[in-house]
């Protein structure tokens, strides 16, 4: 049976501002976001209905790539039998849910082509907020909710990334987040990045949840103060949380900042793609 393979790369928010609530309930945003080198493993094959069967993980029977292989079903008429491998944590602020929904598009289109680029968008669109961008991948500013994406070109970023145990819902932490945030300098970031100044872009690189979430998550704020104090050039939440990373000059120092931390936290080092 003719199947594909599709790696579901994480992503990273290097600046997330959360500029207003919307008049739908959705918050508009203006973020930096860069994939990185961690990844789920994707399989799609043909099949008359959808079946996703995932290991490294317990996801909901509806979950991210399910909606996604549905809604090209229901405009195609082609089915989809998905297998995961999750290797991303859950609750973390690095889009594993919408990397995973963009890797089953771009598995669904090699396989049929039956699509074009705007339904492929509207699909990723109602899928979540970030499927946009996990389809798109590399170095964008994205505003709206996520979807109005404007790719960049950057240098090659090295990231040491921690988890603590705990998660941060990202509904709850929407619900309950004041109004308004600290204004987060996107562009000058961007701008910074172009130049290949690390440093300059780095004092950027802020998270207007990251406050809020450490109500939630302590462990949070510790962990950022732990990667700083190592030698990041910054140290900051990605996403809604709870994973924190820290960006470095070279491979070397980002794998030397994460040892010593707790067995039961994840670790990881990455780099843009």
């Amino acid at each position: 049976m003719e199947r594909v393979e599709e790696k579901a790369y994480a992503k990273l928010n290097l600046t997330l501002g959360v500029l207003y609530k919307r008049m739908d309930g959705y918050h508009a945003l203006d973020t930096l976001m860069q994939t990185v080198s961690l990844y789920d493993r994707i399989t799609v094959a043909p099949s008359k209905t959808v079946e996703v069967h995932v290991t490294g993980a317990e996801l909901p029977f509806e979950n991210t790539m399910y909606r996604a292989a549905a809604a090209y079903q229901r405009l195609s008429g082609k089915g989809a039998f998905i297998t995961c491998e999750k290797r991303l944590p859950s609750e973390a602020g690095m889009g594993g849910g919408s990397a995973d929904a963009a890797a089953v598009l771009r598995g669904l289109q090699r396989l049929h082509r039956m699509l074009t680029d705007q339904d492929i968008h509207r699909i990723a669109l109602q899928v979540g907020a970030d499927v946009p961008f996990c389809l798109q991948g590399g170095l964008c500013r994205c505003e709206g909710v996520g979807e109005i994406l404007t790719p960049v070109v950057g240098p090659t970023l090295h990231f040491a990334i921690v988890k603590p145990p705990k998660g941060v819902s990202t509904k709850a932490l929407f619900q309950s987040l004041a109004l308004p945030r600290k204004r987060v300098e996107t562009v000058r970031c961007l701008a910074k990045l172009g130049q290949n100044d690390l440093p300059g872009a780095a004092a950027y690189m802020e998270n207007a949840l990251e406050a809020p979430a450490i109500g939630l998550v302590p462990e949070i704020g510790e962990i950022k103060a732990a990667l700083l104090q190592r030698g990041a050039l910054a140290a900051c939440m990605t996403g809604s949380g709870s994973a924190v990373f820290g960006l470095f000059e070279s491979e070397e120092q980002a794998q030397n900042a994460l040892l010593g931390f707790p067995e039961d936290y994840y670790t990881a080092y990455c780099h843009s793609v």
